[in-house]
C-alpha cells in the first residue's frame, strides 16, 4: 500500500490500482505549498472527514476537472455545504458512523471521531496576529466560508484495510470517549494543528491507539492566516522517549510512503 500526504490534511492511498483521496483542498494565496492536481484527479473516490471549509472547498472545482465517476463520500453536514457549492447530489455518497465501503481492494470502516478543542492561546495567536492585516482578502475569505461549511459534530476517523495492513486516518486531533478504535494499527495518520500544547496533547491519543508508525499532516501553511506551520520535534522527541519503538514520518508536503 502506498501513501502520500498531499498536504493539509489530504491524504492519497493507493493499492492494487485503486487510489482514494481523503480531504481534497486548493491552498489560499500565499500558501507555502501547492498539491498535485493530477495526483488528486487520479482518484475515482473521494473521502470527507468533516466539514470544514479546509477539507471540502476544493472539492467543486475538483469534480469540474474530474471524470464522471468520481464519488464523495461525506456525512450530512458537508452534504449539505456541497450541494449549496453546486455539486450534484448524485455524486454524494451519504455515509455514518459504521458504514463499510469497499473501493476495489480497500475496505474502508466509518468510525465515530470528534474535531480538536482549540485552547484559547492558539486563538488569541491566530486572530491577534499581523498576518491577518497581510492576508486580510483570505480572512475575509474564510469567514465567509465558515458559515457555509461547518462540522456540527460530525467529524469521522477512517480505517483502512488493504494489503493485509491498517491504516487509521483522523480528520483532526481528538477521538470520541465512547467509541471503540482500533488499536495497533499499522498506520496511524495524526493531524498536527489546532491546539498550542501540541507536543503533550497528542500523546494520549498515541496511548489509546498504540500505532506502529505515526504519519504527521495537516501541520503545514495553507490556509494563512488561519494556518501556520507547526515544529513537531517536541512531539518527536516525546515518542522517542515514550514509544521508541513506534517510528513517526514527518515529510515534507507531497511525500510519499510505502507501506511495507
Amino acid at each position: 500500500m502506498k501513501i502520500k500526504w498531499l498536504g493539509t490534511a489530504s491524504i492519497l492511498l493507493e493499492h492494487d490500482g485503486t487510489r482514494l483521496l481523503f480531504d481534497p483542498f486548493f491552498p489560499l494565496d500565499g500558501s507555502a505549498f501547492k498539491p498535485s492536481l493530477e495526483e488528486m484527479l487520479s482518484a475515482d473516490n473521494i473521502f470527507v472527514t468533516h466539514g470544514h471549509f479546509d477539507h471540502i472547498t476544493g472539492i467543486p472545482g475538483l469534480l469540474n476537472q474530474s471524470n464522471e465517476k468520481s464519488i464523495i463520500h461525506c456525512t450530512q453536514k458537508p452534504l449539505n455545504a456541497l450541494v449549496s457549492k453546486g455539486v450534484d447530489v448524485n455524486r454524494i455518497h451519504k455515509i455514518e458512523p459504521g458504514d463499510v465501503i469497499e473501493c476495489g481492494s480497500f475496505k474502508i470502516n466509518t468510525l465515530k471521531g470528534k474535531h480538536v478543542n482549540f485552547d484559547m492561546k492558539i486563538v488569541f495567536k491566530t486572530l491577534f496576529n499581523r498576518r491577518v492585516f497581510k492576508y486580510l482578502d483570505n480572512f475575509k475569505y474564510v469567514v465567509k466560508e465558515n458559515k457555509i461549511c461547518v462540522e456540527g459534530g460530525e467529524t469521522v476517523v477512517y480505517e483502512i484495510n488493504a494489503a493485509e495492513k491498517k491504516v487509521l486516518i483522523l480528520g483532526s486531533l481528538n477521538l470520541d470517549s465512547g467509541a471503540e478504535y482500533p488499536k495497533n494499527a499499522d498506520l496511524l495518520v495524526l493531524p498536527f494543528q489546532g491546539r498550542s500544547d501540541l507536543s503533550r496533547y497528542a500523546m494520549s491519543f498515541i496511548k489509546r491507539l498504540l500505532p506502529g508508525k505515526v504519519l504527521l499532516d495537516h501541520y503545514d501553511d495553507t490556509f494563512p492566516p488561519f494556518s501556520s506551520f507547526v515544529d513537531a520535534s517536541g512531539f518527536i522527541e516525546n515518542m522517542k522517549r515514550e514509544y521508541p519503538d513506534t517510528g513517526v514520518i514527518c515529510n515534507k508536503p507531497g511525500g510519499g510512503y510505502i507501506l511495507v
